[in-house]
């Protein structure tokens, strides 16, 4: 088992990576919750495997509600948002009791963003069972939904009590979904801890120590800038032209930063801040894990970035790295953007 702790101004929590944690579930919501009902929300495919298990392993200590909704992308929407709160209503939730996600990102980021909204706020667990949620969004605090065809542009900071992960879960992923969480842990890699990138390409095993060491250059950066004001900006490192990607090609999220990565190292290299060899080697390990490796020309989206979250004020934040670990904010303004 391993553990982290995230320490923030206001708030503080727990992350614990073990193996077989869902099979002693109640024990980790003891810690951090003393009232008598539980509300759990998933969606229709970690349902049918987990949700009987966690609801039978909750029942001996709280009462427990669940609520499942359709999977996939197209859930973290205005309509879904608004039907899960209703459905917590006619269950009657209350402002003391508590969320769990037990899902992948669009649960975590839409059940955040109830926890975040409903009653003006109530407590949340998250069980990420992908990948690409437990090596990311379920740790951070950012929750939200698409809006306008843009990704999480309504949302809102919201830390959760705790996060569990259960590697285990990982052995019912498809292959697909494995290799597409593998995009961000990349990430990690790329701009906070170059061991994790020798260890995924010379022993591509997922376990609690990768997780736990993908997990330690999002908690260094998170701590510094809890609200993305900052430094907490290289996180997004591949995600502008990512987001873009991710909607237009209708591409899952990993699989998008993977080629907004590679356009952002190209952009680097163009500015001579950048050494080529960071996109060869980039490059071989996202084919490595069966990842797409051939990104557009960044040129050609240049001007969809000015609509990114991180224009403040008309100039855009890029992230850019002049080394695998040394990331670097490059401000880039709207004339030469070229609108």
């Amino acid at each position: 088992m391993r553990q982290l702790h995230i320490e923030l101004k206001d708030h503080s929590y727990d992350i614990r990576i073990e193996n077989g944690l869902l099979e002693h579930l109640v024990f980790y919501i003891e810690e951090i919750y003393q009232g008598e009902k539980v509300y759990i929300v998933t969606d229709d495919n970690v349902a049918k495997i987990y949700l009987d298990a966690v609801r039978e392993n909750l029942c001996s200590h709280y009462q427990v509600e669940s609520v499942v909704i359709p999977h996939g992308e197209s859930s973290k929407s205005l309509e879904i948002y608004a039907k899960l709160c209703e459905m917590l209503l006619e269950k009657e939730i209350r402002r003391n009791h508590l969320l769990i996600a037990l899902g992948g990102g669009v649960i975590g980021d839409l059940t955040g963003f109830v926890s975040a909204t409903l009653y003006r706020g109530l407590p949340y667990v998250s069980i990420p069972t992908s990948l690409l949620s437990q090596v990311d969004s379920s740790i951070g605090g950012k929750t939200g939904i698409d809006f306008y065809q843009r990704k999480n542009i309504l949302g809102a900071f919201k830390q959760p009590k705790a996060v569990l992960i259960d590697p285990n879960t990982l052995k019912t992923l498809p292959a697909e979904e494995f290799n597409n969480g593998m995009g961000e842990l990349i990430k990690h890699g790329v701009i906070g801890n170059v061991s994790l990138l020798r260890r995924l390409k010379e022993h591509p095993v997922i376990d609690e120590d990768v997780i736990y060491e993908s997990l330690t250059v999002k908690k260094k950066v998170v701590e510094s800038d809890e609200f993305d004001t900052g430094n907490r900006m290289i996180l997004n490192f591949g995600h502008t032209f990512g987001h873009i990607l991710e909607l237009k090609r209708n591409l899952r999220h990993g699989e998008a930063v993977s080629l907004g990565m590679l356009m952002v190292i190209r952009m680097g290299m163009d500015l001579n801040l950048t050494p080529s060899y960071c996109y060869r080697e980039l490059k071989e390990l996202l084919e490595q894990f069966h990842l797409p490796a051939v990104p557009p020309d960044y040129k050609n989206h240049f001007r969809e970035i000015i609509f990114d979250k991180k224009n403040i004020s008309g100039t855009i934040q890029m992230i850019l790295i002049k080394d695998f670990g040394q990331p670097i904010l490059y401000p880039v303004s709207e004339k030469e953007i070229g609108r």
